[in-house]
């Protein structure tokens, strides 16, 4: 992912608008697979500074993730601000790559917990079922016994 900053590069100040569509391929982000459902959409401007070129952008993107509640796969948008700056002197062929930086800014636009709805009830955790599709005969409100007198005292009240 590069952008060709040749016709700003002589002139301090210049503004290069951008619009670009970038395909992004599927890959583990923050430990979980992350699936790119379409090329991802990067509109803003790259403005060439005093000793770098700095890039400012919206980025639009939707991705497939699973559900931090119930591991269902879901689709979710993410919208965020785009910002780097590039050294001139890293800057080869006239070109910003934009990978690096850019990878970083999509994983923490990504909630450390990802739900597919705020109702996702989730997994049982004595036997897996998953409680949005089906219920379960687990007793789930089974208090452990070392806690049993706490629960009477608030039975007081």
């Amino acid at each position: 992912m590069k952008i060709d900053v040749e016709e700003i590069k002589e002139t301090l100040g210049a503004i290069k608008q951008v619009d670009l569509t970038i395909p992004f391929f599927d890959q583990e982000i923050q430990g979980r697979e992350v699936m790119f459902i379409d090329d991802i959409r990067l509109v803003g401007r790259v403005i060439n500074a005093e000793d770098e070129f700095v890039v400012t952008a919206k980025a639009d993107l939707r991705i497939k993730v699973p559900c931090s509640r119930c591991l269902e796969k879901f689709e979710m948008p993410l919208h965020f601000e785009y910002e780097a700056e590039f050294d001139k002197a890293e800057v080869e062929h006239d070109e910003l790559d934009l990978e690096e930086s850019w990878l970083d800014h999509i994983t923490l636009a990504i909630p450390m917990k990802t739900v597919c709805d705020e109702d996702c009830q989730g997994l049982c955790p004595n036997c897996g079922t998953n409680l949005n599709e089906d219920s379960c005969d687990c007793m789930m409100h089974e208090v452990d016994p070392r806690l049993a007198k706490l629960g009477q005292l608030l039975d007081k009240e």
